[in-house]
C-alpha cells in the first residue's frame, strides 16, 4: 500500500516537471535527470506492489489490476522511448493517468474471485503489451493532431514549439502502431487457443469488438506500407480502432465485474 502511494506522488511529480519544462522559454530540459530518477522509482515500486496480484492457483487479475498492469507498461515503454526519441510530451498525460489508476485500483481493489489461470500468462502478457502500445499511438496522434491544428493556424505557443517536426510526430506514431498491431494479432491468435466455448464464457462481444479493431489497424498498417497514408484521416481511424479496443477488453471487464458481478 505505501509503495503504491509513493508511485503516485511520483508520477505527479514528473508530470508535473515535465508540464514546466514544456511551458518555459527554456529550451534546456534542466529538469530531464529528476524526472528520469523519479520515473525509475516508481517502475521500480509499482512492480514491487504486483507481488499482491499472486494467489495460490493463479493471478488475481480482474478490471483494477489489469488497468494497473496496463498502465505500468504504458510507462516503462514511454521512459524508454523517451531517452532516445522525442516523445517525452506523452508524459504530461500518460504519467498522472497511470497514477489515476492507481488510486482507482486502491479505492476499487480485485477480489480473490477474479483469478487467471497461470497457463493464461502467454496470452494476457502479449494482451498487455499490445494494449499498452496501442495506447502510446492514439496518444501520439491526439499530440500530432493538437500540433497540425495550431501550426495550420499559426497559433505556435510554447509548448507546440517544443515538439518534434510533425513528420517525426507522424513516424513515431505509426511506429508504434505497427508494433502493437503484431503484438494484437499474437494475442488474438493466442486467445483463440484458450477459448473453450464463446458463448458461455461471456467473449462474444469482446471477441467481436478485438476483431473489427484488428481489422481497422491491419487496414491502417498496410495502407501507410503500401499507399503512404497519413493525414487526418488515419490519425481518425486510429482512435476508433482503439476506442473499440478499450470497450472490448475494459469495457467488458467492467460490465461482467462491476455491473454485473
Amino acid at each position: 500500500m505505501l509503495l503504491s502511494y509513493f508511485t503516485i506522488i511520483a508520477y505527479f511529480a514528473a508530470a508535473l516537471l515535465l508540464t514546466r519544462h514544456f511551458t518555459q522559454n527554456n529550451p534546456q530540459h534542466k529538469y530531464q535527470q529528476t524526472i528520469w530518477i523519479l520515473l525509475s522509482f516508481a517502475i521500480l515500486a509499482q512492480a514491487l506492489s504486483f507481488s499482491d496480484f499472486w494467489a495460490g492457483n493463479g493471478i488475481i487479475f480482474g478490471l483494477a489490476n489489469a488497468a494497473v498492469f496496463v498502465a505500468w507498461l504504458i510507462t516503462i515503454l514511454l521512459f524508454l522511448a523517451s531517452i532516445s526519441k522525442p516523445v517525452h510530451a506523452l508524459g504530461i498525460f500518460l504519467y498522472p493517468l497511470a497514477a489515476l489508476v492507481i488510486i482507482f485500483s486502491l479505492i476499487f481493489p480485485d477480489t480473490n474471485a477474479k483469478i487467471i489461470p497461470l497457463n493464461l500468462a502467454s496470452h494476457i502478457f502479449l494482451s498487455m503489451s499490445a494494449y499498452a502500445l496501442l495506447t502510446l499511438a492514439v496518444c501520439q496522434s491526439v499530440l500530432l493532431k493538437i500540433q497540425e491544428k495550431h501550426l495550420h493556424e499559426r497559433q505556435i505557443n510554447r509548448f507546440i514549439s517544443k515538439l518534434a517536426p510533425l513528420q517525426t510526430m507522424e513516424q513515431l506514431l505509426f511506429q508504434s502502431l505497427r508494433i502493437g498491431f503484431y503484438l494484437l494479432t499474437l494475442s488474438l491468435i493466442s486467445g483463440f487457443v484458450f477459448i473453450d466455448d464463446l458463448f458461455a464464457q461471456h467473449l462474444v462481444h469482446k471477441t467481436t469488438l478485438s476483431l473489427l479493431a484488428w481489422i481497422i489497424f491491419a487496414t491502417l498498417v498496410f495502407g501507410r506500407k503500401l499507399f503512404g497514408w497519413r493525414g487526418k484521416q488515419p490519425i481518425n481511424a486510429i482512435q476508433v480502432g482503439f476506442g473499440l479496443l478499450l470497450l472490448a477488453y475494459f469495457g467488458s471487464k467492467f460490465v461482467l465485474e462491476r455491473l454485473l458481478g
